[in-house]
């Protein structure tokens, strides 16, 4: 046996000769940790990849990985479970039968290595993707096992061969294991769909406990034929033809179908018509649509007078249920002779008629038939659904108009466009979403119906215009602005934005120079409509020009109208307004610059809030600077809370300070933290300053020390809301966590190289007790725990270097980065200017976080920032300590992050056609220069420093 599987997996091996060479010199344990590491896969070429890696060290790579799963609580098996379920579909799809026995041969063998019922169980379910007949005998020992019954019960029906059919079958007979081990049995034995077990579980039913009757019923129902309609329908009648939990009932409807699909159509509707008399008389609505569906699923077109007379049942349940079973069956004869029926029926039943019509006519295959059908050579189908629209039930001609909408003929749009022209408000309203939803073109006559239309009808048909963009009918719209009730200038004022274009605007222009106060916005909307086709270089000069030509009371009209435009000459244009006008003209120009979209109005706005000439503008400009600062994106969290913090101190009122602060809690900042915190003490915005530091410190983990502790313990002593009991677990866990970080004892004895390392000439930039080779900025770089720590929230963050300048050489260094944290190291740069371009920097990133998807691949970490790309994929999760090598030798960098090499090129090669990021780097080339620490606003830490000059 030993010589055939090693005969299979050599032959495995040979058909996969690239994994054979990626796999040399490495174990098992090798070859599966590394699998383990790159789950899950990037893609399913790379998963697929991984997979075969592991099935080529044959059984062995299954089992090592099932010793790998942990005992209940006692670790995370999602990787392993992942990794071994894919290899049972991978060996169970790939069509190659030594290789899905190869691995169901290691499942086997492995439920026979772990003894925890759940590992058992995981690995049963492998078996059932991937077991045959080889696999029975493993699997039916635990028939009898309650706690394993289930799992293999279920393997061996999926396999269903007849070795495995017999086993379930020997276990029932034998009858040696626990109720609810053969329950698991019962239930199987249904799912195999074999019928020579018919006779055996009908011997069960009698005198069994409920769990037992439904487990034998439904397998019955699965495997039964005519011969358990008597068990099963006096099972039912037992139940009153009911839900209960023998599940009986459910069970002989299941049989009857079963009966259906094996062509013995005559037993299943004699059955199905007894049960459906007794549902009927019994009330029992569900059996009775059950039964009306079988009969109508044998009787097909024959049963459409059992339909007909189903549509006269009081029950809306029922005439919808026997709808519905038509459609199976439904063809051109059947619909017309429902819609005959839908003519003469009661008004409940014709809404019916009509909404399974509409319903039908959006099945793709049956569209086309019901838009032609012919009542008779006379009379189309549409024509009979239009004649609806005259009754007098209101359901009816809802029923009737989604209909049409449904069909979509064109043709229907004048009768749907006549229901504006009436007076009740329901067709109204009905006419209006049928003509909004039509897909057709219903402009034309909405535009036809207005005239004769009442104001109602009038205001909807103007609405569809503006939702249709009917750019052609804006003369009708302005027909309604000078002959309309208020109500209907109104809503023809609003639509006017949406079907004016470029050729209007002369004319809306001239409207909003003379019109009346109410008017004025929405011709200031429609104006911008008109102008935004033009290429948006063009937008502010055009109304900057037709600004001039307005007499001077108007010119304010169109600040709001620049505003929309962006156009930064737009903006000094409102500036100039709101600082050299007076009374309309300045409160104009003001909303313009309120309703700014842009980011470029900030500073405007503050400008406006320290000026004291411009105090009655204070509170909406200090609104509207806190919310531009607070939901710009290009801002970092430092950036917006120094903003925010200006806007602090110049805020006036206990409200402003409390919507300030709670936008300081958004920005993620360490300094924004400790500052909020100095609001604690003042009870009126105590709450909001509370919520911030609380935000901001739970968020960031990183953020530890007595400083934040204490903090911490405070909000929590002044919390008082609905959620402050649950917000105090929250602090005590989260400082919980801080108490065991800073626990962990930082390394006290100082680095020192190894003897290889010394013998190779390195020497010690940092060893941990000093900083004697570092200068710069000392005061945010400073050394805790070991560590160089960047704690930006102390200052802006800038540069440290080295004393010394380098030429050639290899560095060496760990580092650790917080979340999103972002820092750089420089070589060959002076100490003055940015690294990046007088020197060179080579990104230090959590390029993983999400802030940073969409950097350029020369922005990553490790990249040679604008020049070279690293790969990315290697650094460790953010809190752990990463390893780096830096080798600089010349032209050519290299850079190795945790073991591996994530960048190998030359500077010289990567620019001759010009950067890749298209700057200037003037210092690329220097030939020596400092090493330095660039920081960008991030806490990050740096330690074990030590440099190898080369020759």
């Amino acid at each position: 046996m030993k010589r055939i599987y090693a005969l299979i997996s050599l032959l495995f091996l040979l058909v996969n000769i690239p994994a054979l060479q990626s796999q040399e010199n490495r174990t098992v344990a090798t070859i599966v940790a590394d699998v383990l590491a790159q789950m899950p896969a990037n893609n399913q070429a790379d998963y697929n990849k991984l997979l075969a890696d592991v099935l080529s060290t044959g059984e062995e790579g299954v089992l090592a990985l099932v010793k790998m799963l942990h005992a209940p609580g006692q670790g995370d098996n999602s990787k392993v479970e992942y990794a071994l379920s894919g290899i049972s579909n991978y060996s169970a799809g790939k069509g190659d039968e030594s290789l899905r026995l190869a691995t169901s041969n290691a499942y086997v063998k492995a439920l026979n290595i772990v003894d925890e019922r759940e590992k058992k169980a995981f690995i049963i379910s492998q078996l059932q993707i991937i077991g045959k007949d080889e696999s029975v005998d493993a699997l039916a020992r635990y028939l009898n096992e309650e706690s394993l019954s289930d799992p293999a019960a279920r393997a061996l029906a999926s396999i269903g061969t007849e070795k495995a059919v017999q086993a379930l079958k020997s276990a029932l007979l034998r009858r040696s294991g626990t109720p609810n081990s053969m329950r698991d049995v019962i239930f199987a034995l249904g799912e195999t769909h074999i019928s020579d077990t018919e006779n055996l579980l009908k011997d069960m039913i009698a005198n069994r406990d409920e769990d037992s009757q439904k487990a034998i019923f439904y397998a019955l129902s699965q495997v039964g034929g005519k011969s358990s309609l008597n068990e099963l329908s006096s099972g039912a009648e037992k139940v009153n033809l009911d839900w209960d939990k023998t599940g009986a009932n459910e069970a002989y409807i299941a049989l009857l179908k079963q009966l259906v699909k094996q062509g013995d159509t005559q037993e299943a509707s004699k059955a199905a018509s007894e049960l459906l008399k007794k549902a009927t008389k019994e009330g029992k609505p569900h059996t009775r649509n059950a039964a009306l569906q079988i009969l109508l699923s044998v009787e097909k077109e024959k049963g459409l007078k059992r339909v007909q007379a189903a549509l006269k049942d009081s029950s809306r349940e029922y005439r919808n249920a026997a709808l519905d079973y038509t459609s199976d069956f439904a063809s051109r004869e059947v619909y017309v002779e429902l819609l005959k029926t839908m003519v003469k029926a009661k008004p409940e039943a014709k809404a019916d008629i009509l909404n399974w019509i509409g319903r039908e006519s959006q099945i793709t295959e049956k569209s086309a038939l019901i838009r032609t059908l012919n009542i008779r050579f006379d009379l189309p189908a549409g024509q009979v659904i239009l004649d609806q629209l005259k009754s007098g039930d209101s359901s009816v001609r809802q029923a009737a108009v989604w209909a049409l909408v449904r069909i979509g003929d064109s043709s229907f749009i004048p009768s749907l466009a006549n229901l504006l022209t009436r007076t009740e408000a329901h067709d109204i309203s009905l006419g209006r979403n049928a003509l909004i939803a039509f897909r057709g073109d219903v402009v034309p006559d909405v535009a036809r119906v207005i005239s004769s239309a009442p104001d109602a009808g009038k205001i909807a048909a103007v609405e569809i215009l503006a939702m249709r963009k009917a750019h052609t009918r804006i003369n009708t719209v302005l027909d309604l602005i000078k002959t309309g009730s208020p109500e209907v200038k109104k809503a023809a004022y609003t639509a006017l934005k949406n079907v004016a274009t470029e050729k209007d605007m002369t004319l809306l222009c001239g409207m909003l120079e003379t019109a009346d106060a109410t008017a004025v916005s929405p011709l200031q909307q429609a104006v911008i409509a008109s102008v935004s086709s033009l290429p948006a270089k063009e937008q502010a000069p055009v109304i900057s020009r037709r600004m001039l030509q307005a007499e001077e009371s108007a010119r304010h009209l169109y600040y709001v109208v620049l505003s929309a435009t962006g156009d930064r000459n737009a903006l000094t244009t409102i500036v100039t307004g709101f600082r050299q006008g007076s009374g309309a003209s300045r409160e104009a120009a003001f909303e313009a610059l309120l309703a700014w979209k842009g980011a470029e109005s900030a500073d405007e706005l503050y400008t406006i809030c320290v000026d004291a000439s411009a105090s009655a503008y204070f509170d909406r400009a200090l609104t509207a600077y806190v919310r531009s600062v607070s939901t710009n994106a290009a801002l970092t969290g430092e950036s917006r809370y120094l903003n925010l913090r200006k806007a602090m101190e110049i805020a006036r009122t206990n409200e402003q300070t409390n919507t300030i602060l709670r936008q300081i809690g958004r920005t993620g900042s360490f300094r924004a933290l400790l500052y909020a915190g100095g609001f604690l003490d003042d009870k009126p915005v105590q709450q909001a300053a509370s919520s911030a530091v609380m935000n901001i410190a739970l968020n960031n983990t990183s953020y530890t020390g007595a400083e934040v502790r204490e903090l911490l313990n405070k909000v929590s002593a002044v919390l008082d809301n609905p959620d402050a009991d649950y917000q105090r677990e929250n602090i005590r866990k989260h400082l919980e966590e801080l108490s065991k970080e800073e626990l962990k004892p930082d390394r006290t004895e100082p680095f020192v190289l190894s003897d290889e390392e010394k013998k190779e000439g390195y020497k010690v930039l940092f060893d941990g007790t000093n900083m004697s080779e570092w200068t710069g900025n000392t005061i945010d770089y400073t050394l805790q725990g070991g560590a160089i720590t960047l704690t930006p929230g102390k200052g802006s963050g800038g540069n440290l270097y080295s004393k010394d300048e380098y030429a050639n050489f290899v560095l060496r260094f760990d580092f650790q980065l917080t979340p999103a944290a972002n820092n750089g190291l420089g070589i060959r740069t002076p100490k003055e200017g940015d690294a990046a371009y007088v020197g060179m920097e080579l990104q230090i990133l959590d390029n993983e976080h999400p802030a940073y998807k969409n950097q350029r691949p020369y922005q990553y970490h490790g990249s040679v920032y604008g020049i070279l790309p690293a790969k990315r994929g290697y650094l460790k999760p953010a809190g752990e300590w990463n390893t780096q090598e830096v080798i600089a030798d010349g032209d050519h960098i290299r850079v190795t992050l945790n073991g591996e090499v994530i960048l190998d090129g030359n500077i010289r090669e990567a620019t001759k056609n010009g950067t890749p990021d298209k700057r200037e780097h003037p210092g690329l080339f220097n030939k020596k220069g400092h090493i330095g620490f660039l920081g960008h606003g991030s806490p990050v830490r740096f330690r074990d420093i030590r440099i190898k000059e080369l020759k």
